[in-house]
């Protein structure tokens, strides 16, 4: 028996890249050392709450293109610290930024070495102490693998109805490819 995630959209995702991954995994599991009445096992909770659940954090400091953040790997954040995920970002501020972006890093309120998140990140460069931050797309791990590690943590809980940041169930419009432009 083997198990696997189910592939979520990112800001990188395109369906072809997606198929490729489908191909791969197929080909991969067929090649495992292991008796041809064993079965491949997914797991779907990934897939059916990736999109799920936003973090809004706020800037506690910035220090050139770190930001010093109120929540972290002991928070919300495991997966972008321990496993290097870089979800979606976007600035919570009115009116919005018209600055360029640029690569953040996080680093969390515990003062842990491991409280890092490398990132990049993507956000506006005129981001600053006081503004505030929508981490999209933690998924059913991002509430599971919280903790209240140094008496950091909160239970306040908003709840609201709006889209995801980035979906799979959506239909995103590929980007059209003029007819005079020959592919090779």
């Amino acid at each position: 028996m083997s198990a696997a995630g189910s592939p979520r959209r990112t800001p990188a995702w395109s369906r072809r890249r997606s198929s490729v991954i489908s191909r791969r995994s197929t080909a991969r599991s067929r090649s495992l050392p292991v008796s041809y009445s064993s079965e491949l096992w997914c797991e779907p909770g990934r897939a059916l709450c990736a999109e799920y659940s936003s973090l809004i954090v706020r800037v506690e400091r910035r220090r050139g293109a770190e930001l010093y953040i109120n929540d972290g790997a002991y928070g919300a954040l495991f997966d972008a610290a321990h496993v290097g995920w870089r979800f979606p970002v976007s600035l919570l501020r009115e009116p919005d930024s018209n600055a360029k972006d640029m690569e953040f890093s996080f680093y969390g309120p515990t003062c842990d070495d491991l409280d890092h998140m490398a990132g990049p990140f993507l956000l506006p460069a005129d981001i600053r102490a006081g503004d505030y931050i929508e981490i999209g797309m933690l998924g059913a791990y991002g509430s599971a693998m919280r903790t209240a590690f140094n008496g950091f943590g909160s239970d306040q809980t908003v709840i609201v109805d709006d889209e995801p940041m980035v979906s799979l169930y959506t239909e995103v419009e590929e980007p059209a490819v003029a007819n005079n432009v020959v592919k090779l």
